[in-house]
């Protein structure tokens, strides 16, 4: 062995352990002095303040998608969220809700305060946007109120004038949040043309301006304006009550074709369901058909409906309630609606009482 060579060796050895020590020391060192010098990203608390609510997960959701959750306890759970430069809603979501609340935050501590079950009288403390929101509904829920209790207002006049009501916020607040929330909010009661107008306006005031409720009312008027009368239709297949698959394009074949689209738990559907019975009546052995898509989430409520109301046509649905994969490629933002369809073409939307009867009959010489 050679002794002389082992020493060295071993001196060099110590000697790069201790080189490496200070290297790590140093990088260490340095590691702790850019995070103690790195800013943290700031964060505003979401409150929320639920009776009836202890025990149950609240899911605090932003775009669709779920950012965290907490179990509530003695009616509190507390959100810390980091600030993001937009304005977008956040939302909260329980179990046993139909849909989530939403709410502006303006990035500020706020407090979300109600009652578990009753999520209709929930209130948000805090944020200036929301504010403005809450304003603006309660003009709106005054006027319709003052409007149904009026008897000499005809039904149909009323309804534009909430109409008028949306169309005029929007277009006098263009770069506002609340303004592409109402647009998008309140977007089945205009047609095409009217949505397109406010969508201008807003651009014009400022042509990079985002928002989701914007994108969301541009993304939805290009899908109406795809099926509109003089369109083609857009196929889609879904099963019947037996779990048959059932395709639009080959059940309109040679026929004049009304796609309605329903639920066993809209009134206005259910009010509506016997022109439709009549129409089919009297015109199916002339070549006129029904095909029933439903929004129901419950089969048996769904046919329970379908055999009260003696729908006897073919009926189809994916039991996705308002998730009903046809109901978005028509863009179905309320039902009842409907599409009358000949020779693949969209020939008429929307037909009711005399109407419809009218239309088939102009369809059908």
């Amino acid at each position: 062995m050679n002794c002389k060579l082992t020493k060295k060796f071993y001196l060099c050895n110590i000697k790069y352990r201790t080189i490496m020590k200070k290297t790590i020391f140093f990088f260490l060192a340095a590691m702790l002095t850019i995070a103690a010098c790195t800013p943290k990203q700031p964060h505003f608390n979401i409150n929320v303040n639920l009776a009836n609510a202890d025990g149950k997960t609240v899911y605090l959701q932003k775009a669709g998608q779920t950012l965290d959750s907490a179990v509530i306890q003695n009616w509190d759970a507390v959100f810390s969220t980091p600030i993001v430069n937009d304005d977008e809603m956040y939302a909260i979501m329980l179990d046993g809700w139909r849909r989530p609340f939403s709410f502006f935050t303006d990035h500020k501590d706020l407090t979300v305060e109600g009652d578990f079950q009753n999520p209709s009288i929930i209130t948000v403390k805090g944020s200036e946007t929301q504010d403005r929101l809450e304003a603006f509904n309660k003009s709106y829920n005054d006027m319709e109120a003052k409007l149904e209790a009026d008897s000499t207002i005809d039904p149909a006049d009323g309804e534009e004038m909430l109409k008028m009501h949306c169309f005029d916020y929007v277009w006098e607040h263009p770069t506002d949040p609340v303004a592409h929330y109402v647009l998008y909010r309140y977007k089945w009661a205009f047609g095409p043309c009217e949505m397109r107008t406010m969508i201008d306006n807003i651009r014009h005031a400022d042509s990079i301006l985002t928002s989701s409720n914007l994108t969301l009312a541009e993304e939805y008027v290009e899908k109406l304006e795809r099926v509109q009368a003089g369109q083609p239709i857009i196929d889609f297949t879904q099963n019947d009550p037996d779990g048959n698959p059932v395709t639009l394009s080959t059940l309109a074949e040679g026929k004049l074709l009304l796609v309605d689209f329903w639920a066993s738990w809209c009134p206005d559907c259910r009010k509506a369901n016997p022109d439709v019975v009549a129409a089919y009546q009297k015109y199916h052995d002339k070549g006129f058909d029904v095909l029933g898509v439903s929004f129901d989430t419950n089969r048996d409520a769904w046919l329970a409906a379908i055999e009260k109301d003696g729908l006897t046509w073919t009926q189809v649905s994916d039991l996705q309630g308002w998730g009903n994969a046809a109901g978005a490629l028509y863009s179905i933002a309320f039902i009842p609606q409907n599409a009358l369809i000949k020779d693949g073409m969209i020939v008429a939307r929307n037909l009711e009482g005399e109407a419809l009867m009218q239309e088939i009959e102009a369809q059908m010489k």
